[in-house]
């Protein structure tokens, strides 16, 4: 991602940290007609987890994710969280102390597309509602990288259309996107999420990278939502050769 990008995304996403799950369950049940306890509840049933796992939540935001997982004990070891906003993880780092899990939460802040771990590590790699902001390729090779063989990459996020990738209908999409945004929150939002619409991808794109980037046993499928007239969210699984 250029370097202006990633600053803008930061920004925003700093400014969103002291309400950011209110915001987000709000524009999830606009969109999709979901809550953000619902979207939790869909991801965690989807992604096979087990008790001896290492897991890394990536972009984990306020820590809903990785704070689920280690509460319900989901796996015997340590959920491990990254992201790139700073005051996101204090408030994930709040969420942990205030259900006396502190020392269960390694958090890291840093990029999801130059993530600081060694390479084999984890067993699976969880991440919700996220990729959108990311340069995905670069992401998936990362999580490729830091995976064991056969280990499990699971996500949840907006799909796209092939269709996106004609320039004037991609022009279009971004200025909505910046509309609305802007309408609804502020100018560094609405140029994150309008920046946002060009990392959306496909169903046939996201087989195209996994598979590429040396995934198998890909499961790819629309969610049900309530609005036909937005794209649905997809739910990506695969496995690491």
């Amino acid at each position: 991602m250029p370097l202006k990008e990633t600053e803008n995304l930061v920004e925003a996403f700093t400014e969103m940290a002291p309400d950011y799950e209110r915001k987000v369950d709000s524009e999830l049940n606009f969109f999709w007609g979901w809550s953000y306890q619902s979207f939790l509840h869909e991801l965690i049933q989807e992604t096979p987890i087990f008790q001896n796992d290492l897991i890394l939540d990536v972009a984990t935001g306020t820590g809903v994710i990785s704070h689920h997982l280690a509460s319900e004990g989901l796996s015997q070891k340590p959920i491990h969280a990254l992201d790139i906003t700073f005051p996101m993880l204090e408030k994930t780092r709040e969420r942990f102390i205030n259900s006396n899990i502190e020392t269960q939460g390694k958090l890291v802040c840093g990029s999801a597309m130059e993530m600081p771990y060694n390479g084999g590590t984890f067993d699976l790699v969880i991440c919700g509602l996220a990729t959108h902001h990311m340069d995905v390729e670069k992401f998936i090779s990362e999580s490729q990288r830091i995976l064991v063989t056969n280990g499990r990459l699971s996500i949840i996020d907006a799909g796209g259309s092939l269709l996106w990738k004609i320039p004037w209908i991609k022009f279009l999409m971004r200025c909505g996107a910046y509309l609305f945004f802007l309408l609804t929150e502020n100018h560094t939002r609405a140029w994150a999420e309008s920046a946002a619409i060009s990392n959306v991808r496909a169903k046939e794109e996201w087989e195209n990278i996994l598979i590429n980037t040396g995934f198998k046993e890909l499961e790819i499928r629309k969610l049900s939502t309530k609005n036909r007239f937005i794209p649905s969210p997809l739910l990506i699984k695969a496995v690491k050769i």
